[in-house]
């Protein structure tokens, strides 16, 4: 059997195709296949150009003064994250869809370390 020669990719054509596999509805898949080339490249280039990686979610204590109180129900939480009360009753701000063992994990181990 014969191999299909092998295409080379400028930078600018790597960034574009990275590019528009990131538009609003566009599928990594779907974005390969056009182009002719496997997912895993495309992925790959993608990672090399910073391209969708969402910037991982940093936790925040705010600690109340004694005697003070807040309604926290009326904080609402920013685009993309969720309330979630913990057993202790804090109330923490967590990516929307999170576990919440994982978080309580995560609290737990921030909690020790400091």
């Amino acid at each position: 059997s014969r191999r299909a020669a092998r295409r080379f990719f400028s930078d600018e054509q790597k960034l574009a195709i990275a590019l528009e596999s990131d538009q609003p509805g566009a599928k990594v898949s779907t974005v390969a296949r056009k182009h002719g080339i496997v997912t895993g490249l495309l992925f790959r280039w993608r990672v090399e150009f910073g391209i969708g990686q969402k910037e991982r979610a940093r936790l925040v204590t705010v600690r109340v003064p004694k005697g003070l109180s807040l309604p926290m129900e009326l904080v609402q939480p920013p685009a993309g994250m969720m309330a979630m009360t913990l057993s202790d009753g804090a109330r923490v701000f967590v990516p929307e869809g999170s576990d919440p063992d994982a978080v309580q994990l995560e609290l737990a181990g921030k909690e020790a370390s400091s």
